[in-house]
């Protein structure tokens, strides 16, 4: 509770390594398939990299605000949380089993994208994918990301832990606008 605003945002300074990473492809290919023609101006070439990072921006802290509202309401026993912290974890690694394609018959315990949101995403013809892509991204399963979210849990208040979360995604978008900025 103690920690300064500007250290929120320093820590998505650092954890932009980590989404580059972990994300860096996802930002990519929204923004290498949203390419603008070849004769648009430089400012409407970045238009992919803005609204991706928008998106998540707007997803971070609308998650925030929610999950400090929620922090205000439930209060989790050790138990709880370890169940959680656990059930997580077996989720994570069948995920991570899935990618390695070990046990094909895993893939029906992998959580899946709903139709609707694929429909929208690759059926775009207005160039609002990679905002819709920006606003999934809040929702992903990440351990800098959800360690925000508990921040923003224990705040107990919606607005501060949307704040929090604001704060932390702005630190997040110089290099991660950049690096979708660069495939532009």
């Amino acid at each position: 509770q103690s920690t300064g605003l500007g250290l929120l945002f320093v820590v998505g300074l650092l954890t932009s390594l980590h989404c580059v990473a972990m994300c860096g492809g996802i930002n990519l290919s929204v923004c290498m398939r949203y390419k603008t023609a070849e004769d648009s101006s430089k400012l409407k070439k970045l238009g992919p990299s803005a609204l991706y990072n928008i998106g998540r921006v707007v997803s971070y802290t609308i998650v925030g605000g929610i999950v400090g509202a929620l922090g205000s309401i439930i209060s989790f026993s050790g138990t709880a949380k370890g169940i959680i912290a656990f059930v997580s974890g077996v989720f994570m690694v069948i995920m991570g089993i899935n990618m390695l394609n070990i046990f094909p018959w895993l893939r029906k315990l992998n959580p899946r994208l709903p139709k609707f949101f694929g429909s929208k995403i690759y059926g775009d013809t207005s160039n609002k994918g990679p905002f819709i892509v920006g606003l999934l991204n809040g929702l992903m399963p990440c351990g800098p990301l959800q360690a925000m979210q508990i921040y923003a849990l224990g705040t107990g208040n919606f607005a501060a832990g949307a704040l929090s979360m604001f704060l932390f995604s702005m630190g997040t978008v110089p290099l991660m606008f950049g690096f979708g900025a660069v495939s532009s």
